[in-house]
């Protein structure tokens, strides 16, 4: 159904894609593919995609250039490289909010750090 709603977007060769919440409601290895699909169909037909998703996976997953909105005001804005050192607190709160993206945050910061006591010590 969502395959289906995506190709009915773009079959007039549109310019912006926009989907909002495309993975609501799916399963984990679905959801997925309905990233893939996005994404491809980005790259393939060099269309702007604009996401509106809550699903930190999917998030995580296809976007280049992330931003983050909390009632209605820009808190902030990067790329997903860059999501893992933001130092905004509404934006931890809620991309680190399960146990998992939690352990991930703690063993960037972990990794940064020995990175960066190495580089001091060479």
């Amino acid at each position: 159904m969502k395959r289906a709603a995506i190709a009915r977007a773009i079959a007039l060769n549109p310019r912006y894609l926009f989907c909002d919440e495309p993975n609501s409601g799916l399963d984990p290895k679905t959801a997925q593919l309905i990233d893939e699909l996005i994404s491809d169909i980005t790259d393939d037909f060099g269309i702007t995609s604009i996401v509106v998703s809550h699903d930190m996976n999917s998030v995580m997953n296809i976007g280049d250039n992330i931003i983050f909105l909390n009632e209605g005001i820009l808190e902030w804005q990067g790329s997903k490289d860059k999501i893992m050192d933001a130092n905004n607190e509404k934006l931890n709160e809620f991309v680190f909010a399960s146990e998992l993206f939690k352990k991930i945050k703690a063993a960037d910061t972990i990794i940064t750090e020995n990175n960066a006591s190495g580089q001091e010590a060479g």
